[in-house]
């Protein structure tokens, strides 16, 4: 008798633990958008408009592993997988999940751009 309710206990707390909200699935928006771009082509406005356009972006990953990015009213989906600390969106890099933050990358002709999302 001790034995079962002590495998069932065991197993109640297994499933607990297996219910427990996943940091990377949910909604996730701009935190910090730093632009590095060349200043003999970019002005400084230019660099302003481009960050501030970015802090409109919104990363949604579902529990069916389904990353829906929207930015400026385009909308980009499909499934994604982590792969140590790489995010990969239909088995190509999309961007970083570190430190409870997800980060993407964009190299342009004008220079660099880095996103940095927290969850919701």
């Amino acid at each position: 008798m001790k034995q079962r309710f002590a495998l069932s206990m065991l197993f109640i707390v297994f499933m607990s633990a297996c219910h427990r909200d996943d940091p990377f699935i949910g909604r996730w928006t701009v935190e910090k958008v730093k632009v590095d771009f060349n200043e003999q082509i970019a002005t400084p406005e230019m660099v302003r408009q481009y960050g501030e356009l970015e802090k409109g972006n919104i990363i949604e990953i579902s529990k069916d592993s389904v990353l829906t990015f929207i930015a400026d009213g385009d909308t980009l989906r499909g499934e994604c997988s982590l792969q140590g600390t790489q995010i990969l969106l239909d088995g190509k890099s999309f961007g970083r999940y570190e430190n409870g933050t997800l980060q993407t990358e964009s190299h342009t002709p004008l220079g660099d751009v880095k996103v940095i999302y927290k969850r919701e």
